[in-house]
């Protein structure tokens, strides 16, 4: 009976040091509100990382916590012959446990709430540091279940008639059990209040339940329709605009850390994007372009910058430096498969094709491309949440390459809200140089443009005057052209562009 006294005290105090670690971390969340507020989009690299250390050290103390209840919790389910008093203290881990956890858990999301972008990053599976999807929404979600409620107010008044007993018996319990039970006394009803005083939090709680569990129904349909349609082009050409004589002209015009962008008309993915750009991706080059453009950066031991990605980007070296490829250039980009390295032919071969080139010291990009470098194998993001890191979509990945962060300057792009989550979608890229063009703060030069023309059928080269309006262009109007002209009498028109209004519909909704 003594190693199982020894064992639940070391459990005892134990839980004291997680509570008031995790009392802490909350505390110290609560002193830097201002920064769990911010704006998303004025966010920089430190910040976030400064957010997910503080979630990191909140639910390694949850995670604790909550072990430790769950294993009292089978304790008292097996039975055992045990005397009173270890009973006693099996139910207060629970108790106390339990309370801490929401406690903490209601300050917490108070402060969330008020910056619902911010659950994404929360809810995302950090397997490292053993946080599993949908992490935040559990935690709070367990502030409004009513057994737990129910099970407070049973141990509260089991706790009630033990110490009356105690009292009569004149027990003396140990030092860390009556800190213990002193903090899960004092703050039953400061629980209590909390919950009252944030009514919100309950009402936010439904709201989520329905919606996250309606999206978890939803998200492997829309999955599917995305992955289905990719690639579908509904025209009879063979061949794009862009020609193979156009792409030679854009290859000696480029530098490393250009952000490239594309649209193919007659594309069935593009009913369901916002705009007229569809598509972007980041110039490379090849490994002898990178040693040339980066020759004076300072890279430590490493003489030159193909080194430098052979020593800490193996899997971006190799396909770099392809042997059975002679003057290949390539892109970074984010496709059905993920985040890939691609020759330019993929982004270039194209019907429309723009190239912009961020603003920034060459040092700023090449950190730039690096950061690109990390997210190589990364999935697709078919729910399109910018705030998350496991999966990308490709306007994505230009945003987190070109964050600012404390050691880098970058772009600043204004992140849209849709559908409950913040978007950058290629088109709002040419929308931004041409809100900054020919003025002081303008983050991108001009770098080359080909139009596609439908009547002469092929692609034009334009100037930064043509580029810069084309973010307003309508993409319906090419798609009612290619009905209109494949279409003889009037009445299949008219039922074509019914069914095509709908499926617009359908899929702006789906994807954005």
């Amino acid at each position: 009976m003594g190693l199982v006294h020894r064992t639940v005290d070391e459990e005892i105090n134990q839980s004291l040091k997680l509570i008031k670690e995790l009392e802490h971390i909350v505390n110290e969340i609560q002193k830097n509100k201002d920064l769990f507020n911010s704006d998303i989009q004025n966010m920089s690299l430190g910040d976030k990382q400064n957010i997910l250390d503080k979630w990191v050290s909140y639910v390694g103390c949850y995670n604790g916590l909550n072990e430790i209840r769950q294993k009292y919790k089978n304790e008292l389910k097996l039975k055992h012959r045990e005397d009173s008093h270890t009973k006693f203290k099996n139910v207060l881990l629970i108790y106390a446990s339990t309370i801490a956890i929401r406690k903490n858990s209601v300050l917490l999301a108070n402060i969330i709430d008020k910056n619902k972008y911010l659950e994404s990053m929360l809810n995302e599976s950090r397997s490292e540091y053993n946080i599993n999807k949908k992490q935040y929404y559990y935690i709070t979600q367990e502030i409004t279940e009513i057994s737990q409620m129910i099970s407070l107010f049973r141990n509260k008044h089991y706790f009630y008639f033990m110490l009356n007993c105690y009292e009569v018996y004149e027990y003396e319990s140990y030092e860390s059990e009556k800190k213990l039970l002193d903090y899960a006394s004092d703050n039953y009803l400061n629980l209590i209040k909390l919950v009252k005083n944030h009514r919100n939090i309950v009402f936010n709680n439904m709201i989520d339940f329905f919606g996250k569990n309606v999206f978890d129904f939803w998200f492997p349909f829309q999955k599917w329709v995305a992955i289905s349609i990719t690639g579908v082009d509904y025209s009879s050409r063979k061949q794009k605009y862009v020609s193979n004589e156009d792409i030679n002209i854009i290859k000696g015009e480029l530098q490393p850390g250009d952000v490239l962008l594309k649209r193919n008309n007659y594309q069935l993915t593009n009913l369901g994007l916002p705009g007229f750009w569809t598509h972007s991706a980041i110039y490379i080059g090849e490994l002898g372009v990178l040693d040339d453009y980066f020759v004076d950066m300072p890279l430590g031991d490493f003489l030159c910058v193909s080194d430098y990605v052979k020593k800490v980007y193996p899997k971006v070296y190799d396909i770099l430096c392809d042997k059975g490829e002679t003057n290949r250039q390539y892109i970074i980009e984010v496709i059905a498969p993920g985040v890939v390295i691609n020759p330019l032919d993929a982004i270039a071969k194209v019907d429309y094709f723009s190239a912009l080139r961020p603003k920034l010291s060459k040092d700023d990009k090449l950190k730039a491309l690096f950061t690109a470098f990390e997210y190589l194998g990364k999935l697709y993001d078919y729910n399109f949440d910018i705030m998350t890191d496991n999966a990308l979509f490709c306007s994505e990945l230009i945003y987190k390459s070109y964050l600012c962060s404390n050691n880098k300057k970058g772009l600043n792009f204004k992140l849209e809200p849709k559908a409950g989550r913040l978007l950058l979608s290629p088109n709002s890229i040419i929308e931004k140089f041409d809100a900054e063009f020919d003025s002081e703060d303008a983050e991108f030069d001009f770098v080359v443009f080909y139009d596609g023309s439908e009547r002469e059928r092929k692609a034009i080269r334009k100037s930064a005057v043509d580029l810069k309006i084309t973010w307003k262009l309508n993409k319906w109007s090419i798609v009612k052209r290619k009905i209109i002209l494949n279409t003889e009498t009037r009445y299949p028109i008219v039922k074509i562009h019914s069914a095509l209004s709908k499926l617009r519909i359908i899929l702006y909704g789906m994807f954005y």
